[in-house]
């Protein structure tokens, strides 16, 4: 695994960039792992390439990202409990928002398949392509972040994990995404602007007229442009949006009538027939087949 010692002070060179403020850094006993929970300010430019398999939890704002270049692109909104992850020694160029992230640095040489076989890059190439909203890859790593809090980095525990974690992201397939396409008709940075406003407002109203003005267009106009790039109206994309949501948290023990005013229904029975109307269940329903 080369010099521990050496790759410790690369990692830690790395978290010391401007625009990263590092707030927790933990190794495994063993060198194979590394944990990191940073800040990152908002930038646009290269993706510096690791040697590691990286996972990252998304743990505080609200934007969008790309990633473009020499392996899987990735382009969507992160924010908290989505979960991205870098193939070693990617590069690539984009941009993203300012975040917090727990980073995960996996060294794949060191972890093993359920036949015994290491681990292949190929294997996870699907899982490279896609922001994941997945309660399990989610509650994985926050265990072992709350973990490391306490106790430091438990050699049993952490390789536990890990397993866990790279057995789930070899599960995808490349049908399963979360990116948006192309933006065509409307202009990238319009498109990306509107989609970021309609991602903060999920709990909240937001008019057609509203996200028009932002981007500076008349409704008309933009309402054409917006479908065109994304095959449907923007009302319905914010709907699809809210239900999305949705279903995410009755993943969880939220209460419905909570869920409702989280995904800006203030109605809960207004909710639950939107919900009825795009997945074919009511809320209750939904749950109980997931749970």
């Amino acid at each position: 695994m080369g010099n521990l010692k050496q790759d410790e002070q690369d990692f830690h060179q790395r978290l010391s960039q401007p625009g990263i403020t590092s707030k927790l850094v933990i190794f495994h006993p063993d060198g194979n792992a590394r944990l990191a929970h940073a800040r990152f300010e908002a930038s646009e430019g290269e993706y510096r390439s690791a040697p590691h398999l990286m996972i990252n939890l998304c743990t505080a704002y609200v934007g969008r990202m790309s990633r473009r270049g020499i392996g899987p692109n990735l382009e969507g909104v992160l924010r908290p409990g989505s979960v991205a992850i870098a193939l070693p020694e990617t590069q690539a160029e984009g941009y993203w928002s300012k975040t917090e992230m727990l980073g995960l640095a996996i060294d794949l040489s060191a972890y093993h398949d359920q036949a015994g076989d290491p681990f292949s890059i190929d294997r996870l190439i699907p899982a490279a392509s896609t922001i994941h909203r997945d309660p399990l890859l989610t509650s994985v790593l926050t265990a072992l972040w709350r973990d490391c809090e306490f106790h430091g980095m438990s050699s049993a525990f952490f390789d536990e994990g890990i397993g866990v974690l790279l057995r789930r992201l070899a599960e995808y397939h490349s049908s399963i995404t979360t990116t948006v396409r192309s933006p065509d008709p409307l202009s990238g940075i319009a498109l990306h602007t509107t989609l970021d406003l309609i991602e903060s407002r999920l709990a909240s109203d937001v008019s057609v007229a509203e996200l028009a003005r932002h981007v500076g267009m008349d409704v008309r106009t933009f309402s054409g442009a917006f479908k065109a790039a994304l095959g449907c109206a923007p009302y319905a994309y914010l709907t699809q949006k809210r239900m999305d949501y949705a279903q995410d948290l009755l993943m969880t023990a939220i209460p419905i009538t909570e869920i409702a005013f989280s995904v800006g229904y203030s109605n809960p029975s207004k909710f639950s027939a939107a919900f009825r109307k795009l997945t074919g269940k009511t809320p209750s329903e939904w749950r109980k087949n997931r749970l």
